[in-house]
């Protein structure tokens, strides 16, 4: 056999064999799983929690009114009025007094006084619990030993004797409400005068025919508060 001979007996088997090969190879290129493309990352914002909490209609109300007439320190935020507000109205509900949250009043708002804290807690009682909410009462009080008392708003002058506790509504607009004891034959005498329960002023005399002497009006942003009527 000459070389030209097997040369073209031997070329096509090898040419077939490195065809297969490459065929193998593509299938193998093909047929092999490839990893997922990963999808962009989406940016998350982070939502902070609201620092404030949102009030309702009738808390905002309250608040609003409140901040009409009173006046608190400048860290005093809405939200802790609410607060007290919905505080004083679940007490009362359960049947504490409104005097009974005068102290807790003062203690949440240190700046304010007793007139100031009737008016707050009066005021969330109109806002945000009506169903307890009624006039207001003044209530005049008079102890001690044998004694004339002369009672009532301006332009009154009801007439009674020591032992005495009478309460009225606080109805229109009088300047002032008063009260004297006057002793006949000497001992000691007490008067006060109280709005819905708490004592907005008291004084006391002894000796023959002194005088204890109380009076209370409103301050310029309504409050009820301790006066003086002589001068």
């Amino acid at each position: 056999m000459n070389l030209q001979a097997f040369t073209r007996r031997a070329v096509p088997p090898i040419m077939a064999a490195a065809a297969l090969g490459a065929g193998l190879t593509a299938c193998g290129q093909a047929s092999a799983p490839q990893p997922p493309a990963s999808a962009p990352a989406t940016p998350t914002a982070a939502v902070a929690a609201s620092a404030t909490p949102t009030l309702s209609a009738p808390q905002l109300q309250f608040v609003s009114d409140v901040r009409n007439v009173l006046t608190f320190g400048s860290d005093v935020t809405d939200a802790k009025v609410a607060s007290f507000g919905q505080h004083a109205c679940r007490s009362v509900q359960l049947g504490t007094t409104l005097a009974g949250e005068v102290q807790p009043a003062r203690r949440a708002f240190p700046t304010i006084s007793k007139g100031d804290a009737i008016q707050l807690i009066t005021i969330a009682e109109k806002d945000l619990c009506p169903a307890q909410s009624g006039p207001q009462m003044v209530t005049y009080v008079a102890t001690g030993s044998n004694a004339d008392v002369t009672y009532g708003p301006s332009g009154s002058g009801y007439q009674g004797s020591v032992p005495l506790t009478v309460t009225k509504p606080l109805v229109g607009n009088p300047q002032f409400y008063s009260m004297s004891v006057q002793l006949k034959n000497g001992g000691t005498a007490t008067c006060q005068i109280r709005v819905d329960g708490v004592t907005i002023v008291s004084a006391s005399a002894s000796g023959s025919t002194n005088v204890a002497s109380c009076a209370m009006n409103q301050d310029l942003n309504g409050s009820w508060q301790e006066t003086s009527l002589n001068g």
